[in-house]
């Protein structure tokens, strides 16, 4: 994206120097906060953010320590800032995670990492997952590139072809 101007963060898990740096010398203004999952290392910077940026945070749940956020589920779609997001559901993985998909870009936090799914914790949320995804996955391009939480980034055809769970 051009430099300056409103912007959408994913996953805040802290707010360091490094990231405010790279927020503040390309005058960018933070005014969205995507969460996949309103756990300690999707959420911790939060407070921190919203001492400096007024910002909504969107997520599945209504809210996260304390502060409100803006809800989606599976299947909404909305814009910010120019942006198209589109929510995709996680069930099965935990009550409050959703994956983002922005334009070619689908952020999924610790749902998906390039070859594996998130640590769920039974056979049945497993299994519910893995057909939420997979249903969803099939119609979408597989040059969308994945961006999980941590590790390396993938694309959506590679997870197809390589991920033992959406094989």
């Amino acid at each position: 994206a051009e430099s300056g101007g409103p912007a959408v963060l994913v996953d805040p898990g802290a707010l360091d120097v490094n990231l405010l740096r790279l927020i503040e010398e390309n005058k960018y203004y933070i005014r969205s906060i995507l969460v996949t999952r309103a756990d300690k290392p999707q959420t911790d910077g939060i407070r921190t953010i919203l001492k400096i940026y007024d910002a909504d945070i969107y997520s599945a749940g209504r809210q996260i320590n304390d502060v409100p956020c803006k809800t989606g589920s599976d299947g909404d779609s909305f814009v910010l800032h120019g942006l198209p997001v589109e929510v995709v559901g996680a069930q099965g993985f935990s009550r409050d995670s959703v994956l983002y998909r922005i334009d070619n870009q689908l952020f999924t936090g610790d749902i998906l990492t390039a070859g594996s799914i998130g640590n769920v914790q039974n056979t049945f949320g497993l299994a519910l997952l893995v057909a939420k995804l997979k249903e969803r996955f099939g119609a979408m391009d597989d040059n969308i590139v994945v961006l999980p939480g941590y590790g390396p980034p993938s694309t959506l055809g590679m997870e197809k072809k390589f991920n033992i769970h959406l094989q």
